[in-house]
C-alpha cells in the first residue's frame, strides 16, 4: 500500500516503523484472545496501528459493571459477547478501508480443543494474551509452543504490570517455566456473572452490603440503573428495603413488613435474577449451571439464625436454611440498630461482627447457586474477605501499548527472515507502582532463559509425592493431571501398558471400571515408590514423565491442624525418590513465580505485599502461593 493509500493516520505510522513492516502490518494474521480490560485497549491499538487482519477469542458477556472501564461497549451491549461487540467497535476505529479488513469474533472458551487447536494457532504470525485466569493462560501457552508463533503476554496487578514473549524457536522462557501463585485478580464480570470460587462470591456479599446500607446505592458494583432499558429483577426491592430501614431512625420497627421486605431482596437475587439469567442463555458457556434457590425455601425462612443458636461456633458451615435465616436476621438486626441511634458502616469491615455475619450468609447462598465448593464459615469467610481490595484499571492502556510495541519487533524480525532471534529485540517489561532511582516507571529486562527443568518447554521430569494406596486414578486425573499440570485429554502409560486415553476415538466409559481403583492397584504392577508415569496429550503437543514418591505421613504447617486421612493431600516437587530399575533424571528447584493474572477489577492482597509497595523486583516475582505450591524448593501439601 502506497503512501497516497494510506490515510493521515497510518501515514505517520508508516514513517515511524518503516514501509516494509507497514506493510506486515496490513497483511499479517493476529489473534487475540480475550477482549475484556487489555483486550479492548489491545483492539484499539491494533486497529489504529493498521492491523487488518485480526481474530479475538473471549467467552464472556458484557456487564453492566464493565462498562466505566472497558470503553469500547455501551450500555446497550450489556448481555451480548464481548469479543462480537469489542470487534465491530475496533473495526470501525480502523483508519483504512473496510473492505478488505477482517476482525472475526469468536464467543467460546479457547480451552475448547475441537475450535482453537495447534492447526488452528498455526495459522497467524503472531498472538497476542490478554487473559483474566491461569488456566486459560496456560493453555494458549502450549498451543503456541507447539504450533512455533510467539506470543506477547501481559498481566497487571493494581499499578503492577508486565509484559514479555514467549517463543520457542527464540530459546526464551514460557509462561510455565516458572510457578504461578493463586490466582489475586478477579474480573468484576466474573463476580457478578459467572462466580467459580469462593472469594468471588465473598467479594459479591461485600458488594452486596453496601448496596443496603451504604448511603450512596451507586457505589456498589451491584446497582443496576432503573432507567436503563433493561428492567432490573432486584432493584426495586432494594430501593424499599432502604427506605423501610431509613424509616426505623424515626419510628419504630415493623418487624413483619420488614422481613417480608427482606425476603423479597433475597427471593429477586437468589432466584428470579437466576432465572432471568438462565432464560437469556447466559450461562451456556459455564462450567456448571446454576440453580436457584427454592422460593418456598426463602419464604418459609423463620428459624432462628445459627449465629443466634446456643450451640454457634464460628467454625460452623451452614446450610442453605441456615443462611436465608441468617440473612434476615442481619438485616432485622441492622434496623434495630437503626432504631437505637447507631449509624451502620457504609463500608464493609471484617471486624465488624454484622457486617461479617451478612457477608457469610449470602455468599454462601451464592455458592449454593453456582455449585462453588468448599462453603466456608464465618472464620474462613473473615480471612478470605479481610485482603480484598480493588485493582487499579489504568495499567491495562500502558500494558497493551507496551505489547504492541513487541509486536512491531517480532514482525521486523519476522521479514528479515530471523524468527528464532527475538532475544535481541524483545524484552521483559515491568510496569512499576514507583520510579527507579533513574525515574523509570518502566524496566526493561533481558528475556530469561527457559528453565531447564519446565516440563512444558524442556520435557523434564517431575517429582510427585502422595499416598498410592489412598489415591484412587480419578483423583489423580481430576486434581493433579488436569488441575494443576492442565492436560486436557491425557493418555497415561506405564512402561508399556496404557492405562487411561481421552479423546474423540474413545467411548466415554472404556475406562470406567479403571479410574476407581487405588493407584497401587493398576496394571503393570500398579503405582509404588518409583514408578514412572508417562502423560501424553496429543491436542497441546505435549509429554511428561512423573516420578512418583510413595508418601504416607504429612506433617503440618506451623499454624494448621494435622491433615485427615481423607484429605488429597500431595506435593509436586522435592527430591526424587530411590527405587530400583528406575532410569530417570530429578526435577530440582523450578524457581520462583513472577507472573500475575491481568485483570483491572478485584485484587486479594497479601498482608505482605500490602507493606512491600515498591519496587523490589525479586518480591515481585517471588512465590506467593497462600493455597498451594506444586513446585519445588517452597513445596506445600495441597488440602482439599
Amino acid at each position: 500500500m502506497s503512501s497516497n493509500e494510506l490515510p493521515m493516520l497510518l501515514n505517520g505510522v508508516k514513517k515511524t516503523v518503516g514501509e516494509k513492516l507497514m506493510n506486515k502490518i496490513t497483511s499479517c494474521k493476529i489473534l487475540l484472545v480475550g477482549s475484556g480490560g487489555i483486550g479492548c485497549e489491545l483492539l484499539k491499538n491494533l486497529a489504529l496501528s493498521g492491523f487488518t487482519h485480526v481474530e479475538v477469542i473471549d467467552l464472556d458477556t458484557i456487564d453492566i459493571s464493565n462498562l466505566n472501564r472497558q470503553f469500547l461497549f455501551r450500555r446497550q451491549h450489556v448481555g451480548m459477547p464481548k469479543c462480537t461487540v469489542a470487534c465491530e467497535a475496533a473495526l470501525a476505529m480502523l483508519p483504512s478501508s473496510k473492505d478488505d479488513a477482517k476482525y472475526i469474533a469468536h464467543h467460546g472458551n479457547v480451552c475448547d480443543n475441537s475450535k482453537f487447536n495447534v492447526q488452528y494457532v498455526s495459522s497467524f504470525d503472531l498472538v497476542f494474551n490478554a487473559l483474566d485466569n491461569v488456566a486459560a493462560r496456560r493453555r494458549v501457552n502450549r498451543l503456541c509452543l507447539a504450533a512455533s508463533v510467539p506470543l506477547i503476554e501481559a498481566g497487571t496487578t493494581g499499578y503492577l504490570g508486565q509484559v514479555t514473549v514467549i517463543d520457542r524457536e527464540s530459546g526464551v522462557e514460557c509462561y510455565e517455566c516458572q510457578a504461578k501463585p493463586t490466582q489475586k485478580v478477579y474480573p468484576i464480570c466474573t463476580i457478578r456473572s459467572t462466580p467459580s470460587m469462593p472469594v468471588h462470591t465473598i467479594v459479591w456479599a461485600k458488594e452486596l452490603y453496601k448496596l443496603l446500607f451504604n448511603p450512596k446505592v451507586e457505589d456498589s458494583m451491584l446497582f443496576e440503573d432503573q432507567t436503563g432499558d433493561e428492567t432490573s429483577t432486584y432493584m426495586d426491592h432494594v430501593t424499599q428495603l432502604r427506605k423501610e430501614l431509613e424509616a426505623c431512625k424515626e419510628g419504630g420497627v415493623d418487624e413483619v413488613k420488614l422481613r417480608r421486605t427482606v425476603k423479597e431482596v433475597l427471593l429477586a437475587l437468589y432466584n428470579t435474577e437466576i432465572q432471568k439469567q438462565l432464560g437469556m442463555d447466559r450461562f451456556k458457556t459455564a462450567q456448571k449451571v446454576p440453580t436457584s434457590i427454592p422460593a418456598e425455601m426463602i419464604q418459609n425462612a423463620d428459624s432462628a439464625a445459627p449465629s443466634k443458636r446456643l450451640d454457634y461456633k464460628q467454625t460452623q458451615i451452614w446450610s442453605k436454611e441456615d443462611c436465608v435465616a441468617e440473612a434476615v436476621s442481619c438485616v432485622m438486626d441492622a434496623a434495630l440498630m437503626i432504631n437505637a441511634g447507631t449509624t451502620l458502616l457504609p463500608e464493609f469491615d471484617k471486624d465488624d461482627h454484622l457486617a461479617m455475619r451478612l457477608v457469610t450468609c449470602t455468599s454462601n447462598l451464592r455458592s449454593y447457586v453456582f455449585g462453588i465448593e468448599p462453603l466456608q464459615s464465618h472464620y474462613s469467610a473473615k480471612g478470605i474477605a479481610g485482603n480484598i481490595i480493588p485493582a487499579i484499571a489504568t495499567t491495562n492502556a500502558i500494558v497493551a501499548g507496551l505489547q504492541i510495541l513487541q509486536g512491531f519487533h517480532i514482525l521486523k524480525k519476522q521479514i528479515e527472515g530471523k524468527k528464532g532471534e527475538l532475544k535481541e529485540v524483545c524484552s521483559y517489561t515491568y510496569c512499576l507502582r514507583d520510579k527507579t532511582r533513574k525515574g523509570f516507571y518502566l524496566l526493561p529486562t533481558s528475556l530469561p532463559e527457559p528453565n531447564p527443568k519446565c516440563f512444558v518447554c524442556k520435557n523434564a521430569v517431575l517429582n510427585l509425592s502422595l499416598d498410592t494406596a489412598n489415591w484412587t486414578l480419578e483423583m489423580l486425573l481430576r486434581r493433579i493431571i488436569k488441575k494443576e499440570l492442565g492436560f486436557m485429554e491425557p493418555s497415561l502409560t506405564i512402561g508399556s501398558s496404557i492405562i487411561y486415553e481421552e479423546g474423540e476415538d474413545i467411548e466415554e466409559n472404556e475406562y470406567a471400571a479403571m479410574v476407581v481403583k487405588k493407584l497401587s492397584d493398576l496394571p503393570a504392577g500398579g503405582v509404588k515408590h518409583g514408578t514412572i508415569i508417562r502423560i501424553e496429550d496429543f491436542t497441546q503437543d505435549l509429554e511428561v514423565d512423573v516420578c512418583v514418591h510413595n508418601k504416607t505421613e504429612w506433617e503440618a504447617k506451623e499454624g494448621e491442624d494435622a491433615p485427615d486421612e481423607e484429605e488429597e493431600c500431595f506435593v509436586i516437587g522435592g527430591d526424587k525418590p530411590v527405587a530400583a530399575n528406575v532410569d530417570a533424571n530429578p526435577a530440582e528447584d523450578g524457581g520462583a513465580g513472577k507472573d500475575k493474572d491481568d485483570d483491572d477489577d478485584i485484587e486479594v492482597l497479601d498482608e505482605d505485599e500490602a507493606r512491600l509497595g515498591g519496587n523490589d523486583i525479586s518480591k515481585k516475582r517471588a512465590l506467593g502461593d497462600d493455597d498451594i505450591v506444586v513446585m519445588e524448593g517452597e513445596s506445600k501439601k495441597a488440602r482439599v
